[in-house]
């Protein structure tokens, strides 16, 4: 079981590199208009609120990478919910927290920054890959449950 629970983990770390290293491409390609000193200030105020952003979403990707080796814990690994949870909990909740934020500003302002709707946009992407993963979990424990059960 440890073996299955490393290498969910190994391709959740690596998702979660890819992810992040994607993240930064995008932002890193918003082309910036730099004309007035005003101009060049507010540039200066989005790469610190995408700097800002990007390491929020590396924190939350390396939390919820980390959580998967809870289900090394047996009552943890037998629980569907709780397996679920250390799966697609911390990246359920961010995604929640972030539609909640989106639809406010939108509410609010009829505006919602763009850092705020490309972190979302990835972080819906990470929480349906470590759904995936969650799933080929499981049928690997339900595979493993059912061998060891003797007929």
């Amino acid at each position: 079981m440890r073996k299955i629970v490393f290498r969910i983990w190994l391709v959740n770390l690596l998702l979660s590199i890819v992810l992040f290293m994607l993240y930064r491409i995008v932002i890193a390609g918003l082309q910036p208009a730099d004309t007035t000193f005003l101009e060049r200030f507010f540039n200066f105020l989005d790469i610190l609120l995408n700097l800002g952003f990007s390491m929020i979403y590396l924190v939350v990707m390396v939390a919820g990478s980390f959580s998967v080796f809870l289900n090394q814990i047996e009552r943890i690994k037998n629980s569907y919910f709780l397996s679920f949870l250390t799966f697609s909990g911390i990246p359920l909740f961010c995604v929640v927290f972030l539609v909640v934020n989106v639809s406010m500003d939108i509410f609010q302002y009829s505006f919602t920054p763009d850092p705020i709707k490309t972190l979302l946009c990835f972080s819906i992407i990470y929480l349906v890959c470590s759904v995936i993963e969650f799933l080929m979990f499981r049928k690997k424990v339900k595979a493993q449950i059912l061998l060891a059960v003797p007929l």
